[in-house]
């Protein structure tokens, strides 16, 4: 227990609630671009330290789980368009994965193979999320 009165007791159902049913008063601004451009910098140099310890498995992990955790933790905080947007965002970062590993030769080494394509899904994906975020809002119902 806390002895703050609880505030943190609740702050994880307080943000579940949040990502299903944002207050009506709640603002809705969209994604800003500079801490999810500071997450892809962490995911890319995450995913390369566990390519370069030889934790070829774990780079997808590491990589998918951070891009994620990231778009999701905006979506809680109410962005503009939030969940357009998560869900256009995972299809064109998994798109752009792929197409980068058919256009581009993977790397000799086995633990690298993954890195290239999820760099440029990330990138996709995180910059798809921005994209929609930043349309703008259409007219308020009553």
């Amino acid at each position: 227990m806390t002895s703050d009165g609880g505030e943190h007791r609740h702050g994880f159902t307080e943000s579940v609630r949040r990502l299903f049913w944002l207050p009506r008063q709640a603002s809705r601004d969209a994604a800003p671009v500079r801490p999810l451009a500071r997450v892809w910098v962490f995911v890319v140099a995450a995913g390369a330290g566990a390519a370069a310890l030889g934790w070829g498995d774990m780079v997808v992990v590491v990589m998918f789980v951070g891009i994620v955790q990231a778009l999701l933790d905006d979506v809680i905080k109410g962005v503009r368009h939030r969940w357009p947007a998560f869900v256009t965002a995972l299809p064109a970062g998994w798109s752009a994965d792929r197409l980068t590993r058919a256009v581009v030769s993977a790397p000799a080494d086995p633990d690298w193979a993954d890195w290239p394509g999820l760099v440029c899904g990330s990138l996709a994906a995180f910059a798809t999320f921005v994209a929609v975020t930043h349309l703008p809002a259409g007219p308020r119902r009553a």
